[in-house]
């Protein structure tokens, strides 16, 4: 499983999105481990990404640099584009073959509600889901909040 998250060189901050979806990955992957390999890429410089993973305290996510664009371009975005994606592959007999790719981009949405990807895996979103308001249009996770 291989989460590609907004975080590009052109970006001052990472993705507040991304972020919010991370920090929820970060606290299941032990148990991901036990039936799967997880890994974060995004197209920064190993550096960048380093410290963003110390930052945030991503102690379970390993985090590898797209540096050139290649894995982008194959499996996220044909045009390079800053977007988030999901995707898996399987390893047989020692083959790797993508098996599934979703790119996160927003293009679904219902009447009223924030647009969303497919497939959505912040579990924010799917406990927002499950409210009255749902999600609403009108919040967004942040990298910092005001209160401690």
């Amino acid at each position: 499983m291989v989460y590609s998250m907004m975080f590009g060189p052109q970006r001052k901050q990472p993705c507040p999105s991304c972020t919010s979806f991370l920090s929820a990955w970060n606290g299941i992957a032990v148990n991901l481990r036990e039936r799967v390999a997880i890994a974060v890429t995004a197209r920064s410089p190993i550096e960048r990404l380093s410290g963003y993973k110390r930052e945030r305290a991503f102690a379970n996510l390993p985090f590898v640099s797209d540096l050139t664009g290649g894995y982008t371009r194959s499996y996220v975005s044909a045009e390079d584009a800053d977007i988030p994606g999901f995707s898996v592959f399987t390893r047989r007999d020692g083959v790797v073959r993508h098996f599934y790719s979703g790119e996160l981009s927003g293009a679904m949405a219902d009447p009223g509600q924030d647009p969303r990807g497919a497939p959505d895996l912040d579990p924010l979103w799917l406990m927002l889901d499950l409210t009255p308001a749902g999600r609403g249009t009108d919040w967004y996770p942040k990298l910092e909040y005001g209160h401690k």
